[in-house]
């Protein structure tokens, strides 16, 4: 498979540099950089491990025209980050996303769209390939309020089935534009399925399961598990100008499965220029 995945990963690069000659009334592109952290990259539910990044990443952007009723969409990103602490996590990733959109009012507009994603790690056993789908409504009930309601599934089949998984995901989220320059955003998100998980042990794993490998990335046995999840996220983005644009983010996500519950905390603050 790690030949396929560095594969895809190329054709999708070209097919990226062959969108630059298409750019359209209704297409952007988009670059930025955003340093986050992570007080849990191994999931674990005791002895966890934080760390920092930084990520940058280039998209295309073709959104509906808003001259009929159903039209269409496009978003392509490449990105990629590095980490501090744990460098075997650092990664590329190519994600293919088209859409169709329907808007049945002019406030209201309802988005189907299937999603493909290659990701190369360094730590190989967790590269991954990855496609979905997302089904999206949105609502703008006020002139500066809005909400919105999406379900996502995923199916993600990585180097070492320790870290493949199926998720299914719904959320909501309501958005406030408090001056023309600044708004604010909350979302909340429950998602069941799989997840690896650190045990926080180089002993051999033998409790529950479905399967076990040591991660050389985090230096312990990691399991993967079946888990509900809830994140409560909030986000503030502010206007810079008619290009540039700044983002800061928080999300709290705690994790129950078989084998016990554990927490997280992850933020970021970013910046990204349009063009």
């Amino acid at each position: 498979m790690r030949t396929n995945l560095k594969t895809i990963i190329v054709g999708c690069l070209l097919i990226l540099f062959v969108l630059l000659g298409t750019v359209t009334v209704e297409a952007y592109w988009e670059t930025g950089t955003k340093i986050g952290f992570d007080s849990n990259v191994d999931r674990a539910i005791d002895g966890e491990k934080s760390d920092q990044y930084l990520s940058v990443y280039l998209s295309f952007n073709r959104q509906p025209t808003g001259e009929s009723r159903i039209d269409w969409n496009f978003v392509t990103t490449v990105e990629g980050a590095v980490y501090k602490n744990y460098n075997d996590l650092n990664y590329l990733s190519v994600t293919f996303a088209p859409g169709v959109v329907y808007i049945p009012h002019r406030l209201w507009s309802i988005t189907v769209s299937p999603f493909l994603q290659a990701k190369g790690v360094e730590d190989q056993d967790q590269s991954a390939l990855t496609f979905g789908g997302k089904i999206g409504l949105r609502q703008e009930l006020l002139h500066n309020f809005y909400l919105g309601e999406y379900y996502i599934y995923k199916d993600s089949t990585a180097e070492t089935d320790t870290y493949s998984f199926t998720e299914h995901a719904v959320g909501i989220y309501a958005g406030l534009n408090l001056t023309p320059s600044l708004f604010g955003e909350v979302g909340y998100e429950y998602s069941h399925g799989d997840s690896f998980r650190g045990t926080g042990s180089t002993i051999v794993f033998s409790g529950k399961g479905k399967h076990h490998s040591f991660s050389s990335a985090f230096e312990e046995y990691v399991v993967r598990d079946i888990v509900d999840r809830n994140a409560v996220g909030l986000n503030l983005g502010l206007d810079l100008s008619k290009s540039f644009s700044s983002l800061v983010g928080y999300t709290f996500t705690s994790i129950t499965g078989e084998l016990g519950s554990s927490t997280s905390h992850s933020g970021f603050i970013g910046i990204c220029y349009r063009f």
